[in-house]
């Protein structure tokens, strides 16, 4: 009767001693990610039908399917979960005591206790504050990853574009070719052309038509890297609704650089590192502050008969250990993170430069192939049109016998390669739009790189702190064109 009287008054006085000093505090996680679904038949069956497919379609598709945002969006839920344990209370301990067994050959004193650790300075607030920011990283680089997923999406729609341009211009050139053989043959019948000539037409005509193979080899890769892209390996190749032949868009430097600095993922994620930091600091600086070690317990005393309680308070001096050295490095390393900033500007402004001459340059290159207007008002021709007058003239001067083959074949030549110079520069021309606008990222299929200390768990000990706090990011940058 005494033992189980005893054991009920202790643990109701214990619970409702530590309920008035300690208020647990509990933060939301967001769901877990799931793994993406396999596309159904039916997505596959429209993939294959024969209607064009936009890219607006193609990057939904790419935003459901492609891996590496379900990976960025776990970082994210790993993140929160991190947050939420740098900032969860000690445990308390409960044990079983017994002294002085054996006294007057009784049981001596037999008796519950509870141990407690208050942690003082506002550290448990510090640790969640500072890794609070690894969301805010989180957040940044599941966007980052979007946009690398939706750029890279754009530039290999425009590749299929090009390789799908190209086999057609194949194609032409293997017809044109063929025409020339011909041509070429009844010159040689009538006197007009020699067999080195003809030889040399068959040459032409065996080169276009392996080059056509090459063309329609690299166009059926491009479908499957797209397909690997959008993450839909069933994705078989179907005919595509864009336009490599869109004006050329008008970007501006000033503009450009003003908008990628206030917009890139890239600088937020230094800025929220900068902030972490900051947290960090604090949090080193009030580790001396010393936790309260409380503890509280009864024992019964089968000797004097009499129910005992204990009361103990205990702090650890901070006499020896200020936490000086942790202190230092986290003011070095506040500092690191503030270059950052600035560092991570300034490479995208040199990797802005590299890819605005690359743009500019495939700007001219396309003028220069189709014609452009001048302020006058009057047309300048292109290359192509040149080239294309140039063998049409040499062509039907061949075919009054005005004309050497040889220099039909020249002319053939020029026009031929012009034609696939001329897809390519507009293919290179959309890819690099595609890199301003998306703000330098691309590669969408790397895995995204994760927020500070990822795969650190914050351990709360007896001081009610994480002992192996994670790690500053490092080589967290964007993936340029030239990268």
């Amino acid at each position: 009767m005494v033992g189980s009287f005893f054991g009920r008054w202790t643990l109701m006085a214990l619970w409702l001693m530590l309920a008035s000093t300690v208020e647990p505090r509990h933060v939301a996680i967001g769901q877990e990610s799931k793994v993406p679904p396999q596309p159904e038949p039916a997505a596959t069956r429209k993939a294959q039908s024969a209607e064009p497919i936009g890219l607006a379609a193609l990057e939904q598709t790419a935003l459901q399917y492609n891996p590496t945002l379900v990976q960025a969006g776990s970082k994210l839920v790993a993140a929160r979960g991190r947050t939420l344990q740098a900032g969860l209370y000690p445990n308390p301990t409960v044990g079983y005591m017994s002294e002085e067994v054996g006294q007057q050959r009784t049981a001596g004193q037999q008796g519950i206790f509870i141990d407690q650790v208050i942690v003082t300075g506002r550290k448990l607030q510090l640790n969640r504050a500072k890794f609070a920011q690894e969301i805010t990283q989180a957040e940044w680089q599941a966007l980052a990853q979007q946009y690398r997923v939706l750029n890279n999406v754009r530039m290999q729609f425009y590749e299929v574009l090009l390789r799908e341009r190209l086999r057609d211009v194949r194609a032409d050139l293997v017809k044109i070719a063929d025409d020339g053989v011909r041509t070429t043959e009844e010159l040689v019948n009538v006197g007009q052309a020699n067999r080195p000539d003809m030889l040399q037409a068959r040459i032409e005509a065996r080169r276009q038509r392996v080059a056509l193979e090459s063309a329609r080899f690299r166009y059926e890769a491009a479908w499957r890297e797209l397909a690997a892209v959008i993450g839909n390996r069933q994705l078989v190749a179907t005919p595509l609704d864009g336009d490599l032949e869109a004006d050329p868009a008008p970007f501006d430097w000033d503009t450009t650089l003003a908008h990628l600095l206030e917009a890139s993922p890239e600088v937020q994620i230094a800025r929220a590192e900068t902030m972490r930091s900051q947290f960090g600091l604090q949090r080193e600086r009030v580790e001396p502050i010393p936790n309260l070690n409380l503890r509280a317990g009864t024992t019964y005393s089968f000797e004097s008969r009499n129910q005992l309680a204990l009361v103990e308070v205990g702090v650890r001096l901070p006499i020896w250990n200020r936490n000086q050295g942790n202190i230092c490095a986290a003011q070095a390393e506040l500092g690191r993170a503030l270059a950052e900033v600035p560092r991570v500007e300034l490479n995208l402004q040199q990797r802005l430069a590299r890819t605005f001459a690359r743009y500019r340059t495939a700007v001219a290159v396309v003028e220069g192939y189709r014609g452009r207007t001048l302020e006058d008002g009057s047309y300048e021709p292109g290359t192509l049109d040149d080239a294309e007058e140039s063998y049409s003239q040499y062509r039907d001067a061949l075919a009054k016998r005005r004309a050497a083959y040889p220099q039909v074949l020249i002319a053939q030549r020029d026009y031929f390669q012009s034609r696939v110079e001329y897809v390519e520069a507009l293919a290179e021309l959309r890819r690099l739009e595609v890199a301003i606008r998306g703000l330098l990222l691309v590669d969408g299929l790397e895995e995204p790189p994760g927020p500070a200390g990822e795969g650190d768990r914050p351990r709360n000990a007896r001081e009610g702190m994480p002992q192996d706090l994670p790690e500053p990011i490092n080589g967290r940058k964007g993936r340029g064109l030239d990268d």
